[in-house]
């Protein structure tokens, strides 16, 4: 029995050491697998003038232990997604007026790189003459296979692409405004907050705005600053992007109601200009609102027993003996209008208390 058994345990070891020794050059190459496109972001530092062409190059570099063939194509950008993942103009879509694929002329579009190798591939931009004034972006994508476009507008196999971003002279309009500021919840326990700001587009370039986000509690006093939009996140011509976030955490006990002001500062042609949005909410922990509610029942409670211990002796000895009857049925309805009244300011003081959270 001891034999079989040691004799399953050698077999089940040796068993396992194979299949590891054999799927070592497959996690190898999975490992190693992929292409990668430099730069990653084309941007002129400069205005294009209309009628010009320019020179650029990329280079592709192989990452898998194979030869590979890659095929490139030039897609427009219409917009920036979570977590800044470029969106691609569907094909078939209306143009918004700021695409590049027109003017952008590959090299090649099929290239064959060896293991671990990499290829330079010359491109060029044509800016038109009648090419309107502002930002204009696109984007030279790569694939593992032929760039068959589906319905969704996604190329068949994976994708790696860089993004080109550049500026035609002319007027150029720099404009943009926060739709929206607020906070995740309007009522905090502690001091974890998370800030969310809508930045609207109204101009025809790339705009990046960023800036101070001060906090102030309910006596104007500053307790934090951060910075909203710290990687200098774009937004893209005529769009809004909703995805501006930044987290106030710090330790210790806030209490009240607190202010936010961001003022996010943008503009590189036309000089720096400024928007600015103001947002408010309240920070109440348990562990000073429980007491205090409790505090509070416990001194309605008592200064209701005492009311209602004080007129029960005022009547007892105001009143002759023969009245008792009398008295006792005055002072039951004496407790209930007590009763009432002392419910009646208690409810007030709550509705007041809301008011003042909603509304100050």
């Amino acid at each position: 029995m001891h034999a079989l058994v040691r004799n399953s345990f050698w077999f089940f070891l040796v068993g396992t050491a194979a299949c590891f020794l054999l799927l070592i050059p497959y996690l190898a190459q999975a490992q190693g697998s992929g292409v990668r496109i430099q730069p990653a972001v084309i941007e002129p530092s400069g205005a294009l003038e209309p009628g010009t062409t320019h020179s650029y190059e990329l280079k592709i570099v192989n990452l898998n232990s194979t030869d590979e063939t890659y095929y490139l194509s030039v897609r427009d950008i219409t917009d920036v997604g979570p977590g800044g993942v470029p969106v691609f103009l569907r094909p078939g879509a209306d143009q918004s007026g700021y695409e590049l694929s027109g003017w952008t002329s590959l090299s090649t579009t099929e290239v064959s790189i060896g293991a671990n190798g990499e290829v330079i591939v010359p491109f060029t931009i044509t800016i038109p003459t009648d090419a309107s004034p502002g930002g204009h972006f696109g984007s030279v994508m790569i694939t593992a296979e032929a760039p068959e476009i589906n319905e969704s507008g996604a190329a068949v196999g994976f994708q790696v692409a860089n993004i080109i971003s550049l500026r035609v002279a002319g007027d150029v309009v720099e404009r943009a405004s926060i739709r929206q500021f607020s906070t995740d919840k309007f009522l905090y326990g502690n001091k974890l907050v998370t800030f969310s700001a809508n930045i609207e587009n109204t101009g025809n370039v790339l705009v990046r705005p960023i800036g101070p986000l001060v906090i102030r509690n309910m006596f104007g006093q500053e307790v934090a600053t951060l910075t909203m939009n710290e990687s200098s996140a774009g937004v893209f011509p005529g769009r809004v992007r909703d995805d501006f976030k930044v987290e106030w955490s710090e330790d210790g006990t806030g209490f009240g109601r607190y202010e936010a002001v961001v003022s996010l500062v943008y503009g590189e042609v036309n000089g720096k200009q400024t928007t600015s949005s103001t947002v408010t909410f309240w920070i109440l922990p348990m562990s000073i609102i429980g007491p205090a509610l409790g505090i509070l029942a416990v001194i309605l409670l008592v200064v209701f027993l005492i009311v209602r211990l004080y007129i029960r002796r005022t009547l007892a000895h105001a009143m002759p003996v023969r009245g008792r009857q009398l008295v006792r049925r005055r002072q039951n309805s004496t407790n209930v209008w007590l009763l009432m009244t002392v419910v009646l300011l208690a409810v007030t003081a709550l509705f007041m208390i809301v008011l003042l959270a909603l509304f100050a």
